[in-house]
């Protein structure tokens, strides 16, 4: 018998990680629950009782929906009263009646592109515009990859685009694809229109580098007609994984690298150097949400000047933790990132800096690590590992949230140091967006010392509740503060527990649903 109540979709990516953003998504499910039928959907299955106990929630009655990581998240959200795309960094569009887009942090104009691509994609909009005419990408297709003067969007094994003859003014169109398929591999390509296969390709491996760089143009007749057409990309698809893939998990098929129409002198151009139709930044999926909502402000203030749009602050859930009898233990909670694949936490540089308390006589301490870790960054925790040998030195891997309670609880001092050594002016996203988990340590009465950027130093009065440091000297001397000094500890800590309340779980509960007009 199907539901009175409201259809409440929250879609994030990484459900199965049970990071910061899964918990301020998984935060969102528990207080609608309630009021509401509440669905996650994600890319793969995954345990919600899992998550829910790894992340203090209660998710009960909360069901899971798993759509292909190339779906359209607007199809996929259509049949729900309200979406909340909680995903880090999703471009999704919503297809439910109402939606909310959570941003952790935006996406620069241009991000990742280097000054003469940035150059080359502004000059090509303004003499080609952002598209062929009359094609539309559909599902299938991952967000796009820049790969020198290429701009690369990989199937998934099954890539759906639209052509419009009447809108492109020919019936001519021109598919670009790369020949870097995975491994090197020949890959089988079949190409259909309206469901009829009419082209079946085999891409071969270059002989010559120059090989490699060439793109491969398949030219598809389509039948005369003001019918729009479906074209789809049949192919074999695989995820490059471990070492060799350099941690991308994605399914592969075939690389599109251009689409191009007609017989425009142009096209060999913009087939070859697709880059020239790549933009800077598209924010108009933007507009199929009634609201965006910034996780801090901090986030805010980038989201206004990358974006120029408004959003409103709602900062995450946070857990209150239970304080327990203090011992002499530094804690670090963050995932493993290895540097330059992620939102590095820094963890080797906390066990460098251990190693230099505890060699210039430091004793009876001891320095906890706590972090889920995905298999591409085993090589990282492999190396926090091997430095930590020798060392009053604890590393928690996926760690149960009773096992965090604990740690939460007998914790003294807590460490963040995200950020630390970056080119934030530039690069801000490697700065904390907010910081949960140091939110959560103060609530315990763990006194932070945190790296002076981003939400940190939004949450902790430097010298009041905890201590913000701007470089490795800095952090080695307030950890020692209070070291030395138990009664500062003590007093710090408990102004720290009181700073932590104005993140409790019943204000963002609050938040979330005067979104929705339920107060």
């Amino acid at each position: 018998m199907a539901s009175n109540r409201p259809q409440i979709a929250v879609y994030n990516a990484y459900w199965s990680t049970a990071g910061g953003g899964e918990s301020y998504a998984g935060g969102i499910a528990e207080v609608l629950r309630h009021d509401a039928d509440v669905t996650l959907l994600s890319h793969e299955a995954f345990d919600v009782a899992a998550l829910a106990e790894r992340l203090a929630l209660n998710l009960d009655g909360v069901s899971v929906r798993v759509i292909d990581e190339c779906a359209s998240l607007e199809r996929a959200s259509a049949d729900f009263d309200v979406l909340f795309n909680a995903s880090y960094r999703s471009h999704g569009r919503n297809g439910a009646r109402r939606g909310v887009c959570i941003v952790y942090f935006p996406d620069e104009p241009g991000g990742g592109a280097a000054q003469w691509q940035r150059q080359a994609m502004a000059l090509g909009n303004r003499f080609f515009g952002s598209s062929a005419p009359g094609v539309t990408l559909g599902d299938g297709f991952h967000p796009p990859d820049l790969v020198r003067w290429q701009e690369v969007r990989w199937t998934d094994g099954r890539g759906v685009l639209t052509f419009d003859p009447e809108a492109a003014g020919t019936c001519r169109l021109h598919l670009w694809i790369g020949r870097f398929v995975d491994k090197g591999e020949e890959r089988q390509l079949e190409i259909a229109i309206d469901g009829h296969v009419v082209r079946t390709v085999t891409l071969k491996r270059p002989r010559t580098k120059f090989g490699l760089l060439e793109p491969l143009r398949i030219t598809i007749e389509i039948p005369d007609g003001s019918d729009i057409h479906t074209v789809e990309l049949f192919s074999e698809a695989s995820r490059p994984g471990g070492p060799d893939g350099n941690g991308d998990r994605r399914q592969l098929g075939v690389p599109l690298v251009g689409v191009t129409t007609g017989h425009r002198i142009s096209s060999p151009l913009l087939g070859r150097v697709s880059l020239l139709r790549s933009e800077l930044l598209d924010t108009s999926w933007l507009d199929s949400y009634d609201t965006i909502v910034s996780i801090s402000a901090f986030t805010e203030r980038w989201v206004a000047k990358w974006w120029n749009v408004e959003s409103i602050v709602i900062e995450p859930p946070v857990a209150m933790r239970q304080a327990g009898e203090k011992k002499n233990i530094i804690l670090a909670v963050g995932r493993f990132f290895a540097p330059g694949r992620g939102h590095s936490k820094k963890q080797l540089e906390m066990v460098e800096q251990f190693g230099r308390l505890v060699g210039g006589g430091l004793r009876d301490w001891e320095l906890h690590l706590v972090g889920g870790c995905s298999p591409d960054d085993v090589r990282y925790l492999n190396q926090v590992r091997l430095a930590a040998e020798g060392l009053p030195v604890s590393i928690h891997v996926d760690a149960t949230g009773s096992e965090l309670d604990e740690l939460y609880a007998s914790a003294s001092i807590f460490w963040h140091a995200t950020g630390l050594g970056e080119d934030l002016e530039t690069d801000p996203v490697r700065a904390e967006h907010f910081g949960m988990t140091t939110v959560e340590a103060m609530s315990a009465g763990a006194v932070p010392v945190v790296f002076d950027a981003g939400g940190q130093s939004d949450i902790v009065a430097d010298g009041v509740d905890g201590f913000l440091f701007q470089d490795s000297e800095q952090w080695l001397e307030s950890s020692m503060k209070l070291i030395n000094n138990p009664l500062l500890r003590l007093s710090m800590g408990a102004n720290a527990a009181t700073t932590a309340l104005a993140f409790r779980r019943e204000k963002f509960n609050s938040r979330i649903r005067s979104i929705l007009g339920w107060n």
